[in-house]
């Protein structure tokens, strides 16, 4: 009796914890995202000596050369290229998050060459759009690294591998879209 009043409560009023997957897939995915961005921003934050911050550039304006000769697909190759690895259970997250951490050092290397604030110059990357769609494909990857290695415990691996499938394809779709516009920003940007 006082157990059916109790389910008759919750379907009334609504679980005080999400019920379906979609609601715990959208809470993981978001925590995720949030734990992205944080990451980089702790990377702005490592303290870089200036000869590190120099090679660090360097390589950053070798890329750039690379990206001009060679077009977007250099753009996507890269950041797909991380997100497939991010999808990979156990070692995806500890690969994203390793990714994400130098792209803060990175942010940070332009910084003290710059003389700019590094934490201001990663939250002014987020005004542009191709940024929200990397860190989205790669929260969307490492979130689904955790259901696969779940499904993995839970004997349920092949159902979960064609929901993966579906993102895979989702995150490929993003990340192109983002490497076009990242591409053709960086030559708005180099305009004089």
């Amino acid at each position: 009796m006082v157990e059916e009043r109790s389910i008759k409560f919750w379907q009334d009023y609504g679980s005080p914890t999400p019920t379906s997957g979609l609601e715990v897939r959208v809470a993981i995915f978001l925590v995720l995202l949030m734990l992205c961005v944080f990451i980089t921003i702790i990377g702005t934050t490592t303290r870089i000596e200036i000869d590190e911050a120099r090679r660090l550039i360097q390589e950053q304006n070798n890329l750039r050369e690379a990206v001009k000769s060679t077009g977007l697909q250099v753009i996507f190759g890269n950041n797909f290229m991380h997100a497939l690895i991010m999808f990979v259970p156990i070692v995806g997250p500890c690969w994203g998050f390793y990714v994400l951490y130098n792209t803060g050092r990175f942010i940070a290397a332009l910084s003290i060459i710059e003389r700019v604030n590094p934490v201001l110059t990663t939250l002014t990357l987020f005004f542009f759009p191709f940024t929200w769609m990397e860190y989205i494909s790669y929260a969307l990857a490492i979130s689904e690294s955790l259901f696969l290695a779940y499904s993995i415990i839970r004997r349920e691996f092949k159902r979960e591998f064609i929901v993966a499938s579906k993102f895979i394809v989702f995150c490929a779709i993003l990340l192109l879209a983002a490497a076009f516009i990242e591409f053709h920003m960086i030559f708005l940007l180099e305009l004089p």
